[in-house]
């Protein structure tokens, strides 16, 4: 349904026809890609990539659909190279904040108690495909028994997954009654605001009755922020933990309410402000990898979109962000598309004259850097075809959009 709603907000763009220099950029500066094996530690394929990010201290890895098997080895291999030679060692997951923060944080880092945890914090179209078993299963697990262990994290406000199930509600109430917060002397407390965050993801009847529903909630909340903002710093992680709760109640306010392009820029919104959260609170000296999607990584704020601002948008916005990050996307040529418990379908050919066909057909995987295409070129204006959102090729002007784009000839499903 995300890429339904990109494919309405872009269908207004207008084609450029002929040939550009965008395109003669693209076949003569694509490099070659060896391998996508994460096992493959020889590295000279992946050093124009490294040399490509150079000093940027959060690098976002993209990817079509949370389906893509053979983007997730890639993803996989992408980050360990990363890891070993670029010293990155934080791996932020489009996946629960609370569980992946505070959770993660108290777990005993012990590598069976590690692949447990993964399992039920992260998303499961990741951690149940097959292309991410060595990364969740061996790789992660593995480094923490070394003197260079790779911290887990995660941004996404939709804090639903196993550690959230168990603990958010009561370490909220144990937070409230440590700070003696006066909301804790109402009987409502209690008796509605607790249960209702155990049932923040349910349905609650009618359209009418649900938007009733979540405007309780919300008071509950706002009045949650404003006496722990007279006790926390700002940059407490339970501050901005309330925040995601007030950010995932408004998001399905707003799906429930049909106004899908609404909620999709909420929830974008608070997962930039989590990753700034990160970024610049609880790892100010490290290193960053992001895992998302394209759709959120995508750092063009709202042109041509009509009106949608991604993750990546609100977080280039600053333009200390923006120095400091390079945006990867991930697009392929052919193959099969489909997420774990979807049927599986075969991907959509390429238009003609797209980014996808001035590949080489020799080429299996590749890297294309657009950095220095922005800097040879700094007023192109240029649409030019990509699946750079879905599987579906887009008309953008791609080259602002992502500094560099990984090519993938032939996509396989994840496979349980």
């Amino acid at each position: 349904m995300f890429w339904l709603l990109i494919a309405v907000l872009l269908s207004g763009s207008t084609a450029v026809s002929g040939q550009s220099a965008i395109k003669a950029y693209v076949t003569t500066h694509t490099l070659p890609v060896v391998s996508v094996d994460p096992q493959q530690t020889q590295w000279d394929d992946l050093k124009a990539i490294g040399d490509a990010i150079g000093e940027s201290r959060i690098v976002m890895l993209g990817e079509q659909d949370h389906g893509d098997a053979t983007a997730f080895l890639a993803k996989s291999r992408l980050i360990r190279y990363l890891h070993e030679t670029k010293g990155f060692t934080v791996l932020a997951f489009e996946s629960d904040f609370f569980g992946l923060n505070l959770g993660w944080d108290q777990l005993a880092k012990q590598p069976d108690s590690i692949r447990s945890f993964i399992k039920k914090n992260i998303f499961p179209i990741w951690t149940f495909c097959d292309g991410c078993q060595f990364l969740f299963e061996e790789y992660i697990p593995a480094r923490f028994q070394t003197d260079k262990p790779l911290q887990i994290s995660g941004f996404d406000n939709q804090m639903i997954l196993g550690y959230s199930v168990q603990q958010l509600r009561f370490q909220i109430d144990s937070l409230a009654i440590r700070l003696q917060l006066p909301i804790t002397n109402e009987e409502s407390y209690r008796s509605r605001f607790l249960p209702m965050i155990d049932s923040l993801w349910k349905s609650y009847g009618s359209a009418s009755q649900a938007i009733e529903w979540h405007a309780e909630l919300d008071r509950y909340l706002q009045r949650l922020k404003k006496e722990t903002a007279l006790q926390l710093d700002s940059s407490d992680v339970w501050r901005q933990l309330i925040n995601n709760l007030i950010a995932e109640n408004e998001t399905f306010d707003l799906f429930k309410q049909n106004k899908r392009r609404e909620g999709f820029n909420r929830r974008d919104y608070q997962m930039a402000r989590n990753l700034e959260w990160l970024a610049r609170v609880k790892y100010p000296k490290e290193k960053i990898i992001v895992w998302a999607a394209n759709g959120h990584i995508v750092p063009w704020g709202t042109v041509n979109a009509d009106g949608l601002r991604t993750m990546g948008s609100v977080f280039m916005d600053d333009p200390r962000n923006r120095d400091s990050t390079f945006v990867i996307g991930f697009t392929s040529y052919q193959g099969k598309m489909g997420r774990l418990g979807q049927s599986v379908e075969s991907i959509p050919k390429p238009r003609k004259n797209s980014f996808e066909t001035w590949i080489p057909d020799s080429l299996l995987y590749s890297f294309t850097p657009m950095r220095p295409f922005r800097k040879q070129y700094p007023n192109f204006k240029e649409f030019f075809f990509l699946k750079g959102l879905g599987h579906m090729g887009f008309n953008q002007n791609w080259s602002s959009v992502y500094d560099g784009i990984f090519f993938i000839r032939y996509m396989e499903a994840c496979k349980r």
